[in-house]
């Protein structure tokens, strides 16, 4: 999995009021966010297509947990080794609100 995503796409789900964002199944949203503090990754859905080595982190999860203060283990180890810079995140002010 690649870290080289600095925006969400329009359809991120972690953007208030995308497409992908309201047609989840209720209480999806809920669950990757839970997932994603409990250490695991979510992939951008518009690299899904593509080898897994290839595939990218989803932005918007990026940031919904750096702006949580709570990045994740695997981004803590990217960050570590070069891969993920969180400083180069773009930022965006319509991210979902927290879900605890």
């Amino acid at each position: 999995m690649r870290f080289n995503l600095k925006k969400p796409c329009k359809d991120c789900p972690f953007l208030q009021g995308s497409s992908t964002n309201k047609t989840l199944v209720k209480g999806r949203l809920e669950g990757i966010v839970s997932d994603l503090m409990d250490g695991m990754t979510f992939t951008c859905h518009k690299t899904l297509n593509l080898k897994s080595l290839d595939q990218e982190h989803c932005a918007g999860a990026l940031q919904y947990l750096e702006r949580e203060e709570r990045p994740n283990q695997m981004m803590r180890i990217a960050e570590r080794i070069g891969l993920y810079d969180h400083t180069k995140l773009e930022q965006y002010s319509s991210l979902i609100d927290p879900i605890h």
